[in-house]
């Protein structure tokens, strides 16, 4: 245990001295990006947002492209440097573009313990006393969200020293890759708001695109292509990748179950308020009685849930899932593990072995 707990340490001090580089990289590409928007009148507002939010996250996906290309090639990131932070910086750009509108999707108020951008919105639309404030503040921050899109198509316009064609290779790769993100927050919402309990396929899929692929995946497939790993290579870490967001993916179900707001950055409970059908909720409606079944619909979804039957359900949760989950995720770890030592740079495989302990012991 203490050696998971050094572990995790190392890898988050890691995380931090890569996101110092990217927030850098990218308040000074925004503050750009503002001057040449200048004109435009709602963009000093919208520019102070974005600079709060996308330096606010964790930087993970960003930061792991960094340090993957660094691990496999030393040399080549110290040449690359600058262009390698303007695609970790549009890859972050994009994490920031879905959140903002996942979050009007999903009706959370709540970001990185902060205000989401729509509820700053509309909280500045309250005070102003416009007509319909949440309308205002949604649909502001639909327009937020599609400028994000955009700037990281700028940032990625900033990469100068690469080879045309890997350039080239990269936008098709993260184009294609977000296509299907967006495929699967549509198949979230259709799992969230339909009355029939979801296939359990169908919920690996969503999980799979739209967390798992591009949060490790297409960090990991584009530190293997900026370094010209081998196709087979690639391919193993692009399944690593799989393996290591399904856990990442598990591990945020239960956070947002069973954590704090202030330990989760995330509105209270919030897959209990907003009904999420994970595949925790699939194993506690399998597995529960049938008062308890009934008990587990009437709250479940509900934003105005008490604290009492909060706790309830939450005591539901640990009593039918906790223990199959901890099967699934040993069995995620030993497959992930076999294909690591599969990996033909040891330290690229070390760092591997450090996300995945970081991924199994992480508590936000």
């Amino acid at each position: 245990m203490l050696a998971s707990v050094i572990i995790e340490r190392l890898m988050l001090k890691n995380l931090q001295e890569e996101k110092k580089l990217i927030d850098s990289w990218l308040l000074n590409f925004l503050t750009s990006k503002e001057q040449e928007f200048k004109q435009q009148i709602l963009a000093k507002e919208a520019f102070i947002i974005i600079k709060d939010f996308v330096t606010s996250g964790k930087t993970i996906r960003g930061s792991l492209f960094l340090l993957a290309s660094k691990t496999v090639d030393q040399k080549n990131y110290e040449t690359n440097q600058v262009d390698f932070l303007a695609i970790a910086s549009a890859l972050e750009l994009i994490h920031s573009s879905l959140l903002v509108h996942d979050d009007i999707i999903d009706q959370d108020e709540m970001r990185r313990g902060q205000d989401s951008v729509w509820q700053k919105y509309t909280k500045n639309a309250l005070k102003k006393d416009y007509k319909n404030p949440q309308n205002y503040g949604q649909s502001m921050a639909i327009c937020l969200g599609n400028i994000l899109n955009y700037l990281a198509n700028e940032a990625l316009n900033e990469v100068s020293n690469l080879p045309k064609t890997t350039v080239d290779k990269i936008r098709s790769i993260i184009d294609q890759e977000i296509i299907k993100t967006n495929f699967a927050e549509m198949l979230d919402s259709k799992i969230t708001l339909q009355n029939e309990l979801p296939l359990e396929n169908e919920v690996l899929q969503m999980y799979l695109f739209k967390t798992a692929r591009y949060t490790f995946s297409l960090p990991l497939q584009l530190a293997g292509i900026t370094n010209q790993l081998n196709t087979s290579e690639v391919e193993k870490l692009i399944d690593i990748g799989e393996k290591l967001g399904l856990i990442f993916q598990i591990k945020d179900d239960q956070i947002s179950i069973f954590s704090t707001e202030r330990e989760s950055g995330k509105s209270f409970v919030s897959d209990i308020k907003e009904g999420k059908k994970t595949l925790l909720y699939l194993t506690l409606i399998k597995n529960a009685n049938q008062l308890e079944r009934q008990f587990i619909n009437k709250n479940l979804g509900d934003k105005k849930i008490n604290l009492e039957n909060i706790v309830k359900v939450q005591k539901l949760f640990d009593k039918y899932t906790s223990k199959s989950f901890d099967e699934t995720i040993k069995q995620l770890k030993q497959e992930t593990e076999i294909q690591i030592e599969g990996i033909a740079s040891k330290s690229l495989a070390e760092l591997l072995k450090k996300i995945l302990d970081f991924n199994l012991n992480r508590k936000f």
